[in-house]
């Protein structure tokens, strides 16, 4: 019996603040201390852009790209519930004791709630 190896190759994803966005949301990594900001251009409660910025390590980074290219084209309401099992198959490592996934997601529900607070004024 011979044994096979497979190897996947991951696209690599970029994180790139928005020139023109609906809402965004902030969020602080507890482990550095640095901003985490995600930014949304949203019509029609679809999400059609993403982007923002990551001023903490390169994880953090492939944590906030893997989570925007999860959520663009999703709704509001689905993006909602978005947590980081969701898009950790799109990173090419998860280091699970730092939780920078966690204060990415934090980011986007704070735009979320920010663009529901908009919607209802």
């Amino acid at each position: 019996m011979t044994a096979t190896t497979t190897t996947t190759t991951k696209t690599r994803l970029s994180v790139k603040p928005l020139e023109h966005f609906t809402v965004e949301g902030t969020s602080e990594c507890s482990a550095c201390g640095r901003a985490v900001k995600m930014q949304l251009l949203i019509e029609n409660d679809i999400i059609v852009d993403a982007g923002g910025t990551v001023e903490s390590c390169g994880y953090s980074r492939e944590c906030m790209a893997a989570l925007i290219a999860t959520i663009k084209g999703m709704n509001t309401m689905d993006a909602q519930t978005v947590s980081s099992e969701d898009f950790q198959p799109l990173m090419t490592r998860v280091i699970e004791k730092l939780g920078c996934d966690n204060w990415c997601v934090a980011a986007l529900r704070i735009a979320l709630r920010n663009y529901r607070l908009r919607e209802a004024a």
